[in-house]
């Protein structure tokens, strides 16, 4: 008898939303859909490009990850992380931590735009060019300042 759904443990590594520039204590955006639907992503995206800050995404296994690499303060990023969770609830997903590991039916595009037609914000270099280097892609972000990137390791459940 052949099994299915066997539960199994692995290692994933991710980015933790914390970072440092010119010793100030910052932020990413992280944000973790799992759901297909496009409707859903263009409201996340709106109501995130309506803050003027940079954002890439990308589809994943389940649905979409979005990342901001710009360097937000703790006042901004709670209200973002509040008001993301408005349109897509997940009281297990608390945008500290966003996973670069790549599963095995994860998209092979990003997308991304620069809302900060102001320039306001600096953006993370060393965050955008993991994701240059996942994608093998040149990301057009202006105002790019080396900043603190932090790694963690987590196990998570997969099917098989």
């Amino acid at each position: 008898m052949k099994q299915t759904n066997v539960v199994k443990y692995v290692e994933r590594l991710g980015i933790q939303c914390d970072t440092t520039y010119n010793n100030e204590s910052l932020f990413f955006l992280f944000i973790e859909i799992d759901d297909k639907s496009k409707s859903l992503l263009q409201s996340m995206l709106k109501r995130i490009l309506n803050q003027r800050i940079a954002v890439l995404w990308y589809e994943t296994n389940k649905g979409y990850h979005i990342v901001s690499p710009s360097l937000i303060g703790v006042q901004k990023w709670l209200r973002l992380v509040k008001a993301c969770q408005e349109i897509y609830p997940n009281p297990f997903y608390l945008h500290d931590v966003i996973r670069i590991t790549k599963k095995k039916n994860d998209g092979k595009m990003i997308f991304s735009e620069n809302a900060d037609t102001k320039g306001i914000y600096n953006v993370s270099d060393n965050l955008v060019k993991i994701f240059e280097l996942k994608y093998k892609c040149k990301l057009p972000f202006p105002k790019r300042v080396k900043t603190s990137i932090t790694y963690t390791k987590y196990e998570d459940i997969e099917l098989e």
